[in-house]
């Protein structure tokens, strides 16, 4: 399988941006396109600016991009990714790609993310242009030479912000020029769930990690309560989207995302029940799939609002 994939180096440029995470930049912006979408149905909101939405999705797919690259490149470098790594996803550990190519491309991406991201600036104004370079600063250092948030367990809170509140309101910054708290706070099960894919990979890495001298949440906390935690990550959506339909600030049509419920009890047994690390290594991507699933169900939920029950 490696040797064919080194004849298909477009197939293994595509594979180093690890493609199968994007969804964890796609869904929020699709959440805040939602949102906007309801409030101005409801007359909360003036003509949104849509040609935004193409310009800030592309930036943020670019940092996600060049998070995902670096990342793997300061892991290889680290020593935390080795020829024993038993993610498949890790090109450099394969010898697929070299740490150069990495390393270049990952601040080529988030060079062009700034560039794109900057051009909202002229709608939006500075502002909106230095929130973006600090988020992009907070992603770049996610795994860095000499800073690297995710080795001093503080990986899980910056995905929660970054990949939740930050992202959201940065998507109805640029649709709306404001910052609703509607949107922050319908934010919040969606970032739970991209925090339990980050949580979910530490888990499954916690006897590596520690190896390696690497600090996590989950290496700080130990196996049986970061399975805990996981597990609460998991369930806490439903319960925060239950709260958000009692204080009507979402339409009951949202309990439509209770549908996510049966992978999500699959995952935490599969948690549960695992042996060892081996049999974990595809549990990010399990996560990823149901952070997709309660996520798309609740932008429809917001768009079926927004179209049947808003005014």
């Amino acid at each position: 399988m490696t040797e064919s994939l080194k004849q298909q180096p477009v197939k293994v440029w595509f594979l180093s941006l690890r493609p199968y995470s994007f969804t964890a930049s796609l869904m929020p912006i699709l959440l805040a396109a939602a949102v906007v979408f309801v409030m101005q149905q409801k007359g909360e909101a003036s003509t949104p600016l849509w040609v935004s939405l193409p310009l800030f999705t592309a930036a943020a797919v670019l940092f996600h991009a060049g998070t995902n690259v670096l990342n793997d490149y300061y892991d290889y470098i680290h020593g935390v990714d080795t020829a024993a790594d038993m993610d498949p996803t890790h090109l450099l550990t394969r010898g697929l790609v070299t740490p150069r190519f990495m390393q270049r491309t990952g601040h080529i991406y988030f060079a062009a993310g700034i560039l794109i991201g900057a051009t909202i600036g002229i709608w939006r104004g500075p502002i909106f242009v230095i929130a973006g370079v600090l988020a992009a600063a907070a992603a770049y250092f996610y795994t860095g030479k000499h800073v690297s948030l995710k080795y001093l367990a503080l990986g899980d809170i910056v995905v929660f912000l970054l990949l939740g509140p930050a992202m959201v309101a940065m998507g109805a910054w640029a649709l709306l020029g404001t910052v609703p708290v509607y949107a922050v706070t319908v934010s919040l099960p969606v970032a739970l769930l991209v925090t339990a894919i980050m949580h979910g990979n530490n888990l499954r890495d916690i006897e590596s990690d520690k190896a390696e001298g690497v600090l996590t949440l989950a290496g700080v906390i130990g196996r049986r309560a970061s399975a805990h935690l996981f597990s609460l990550l998991l369930f806490a959506p439903f319960a925060f989207t239950a709260v958000l339909v009692a204080t009507g600030i979402l339409h009951p049509v949202a309990f439509v995302t209770f549908g996510a419920l049966l992978p999500v009890s699959r995952l935490i047994k599969r948690v549960y029940t695992a042996h060892d690390s081996a049999e974990l290594v595809l549990l990010p991507m399990s996560c990823a799939l149901v952070h997709v699933v309660f996520s798309a169900l609740l932008v429809g939920a917001l768009i079926l609002e927004g179209l049947v029950f808003a005014g």
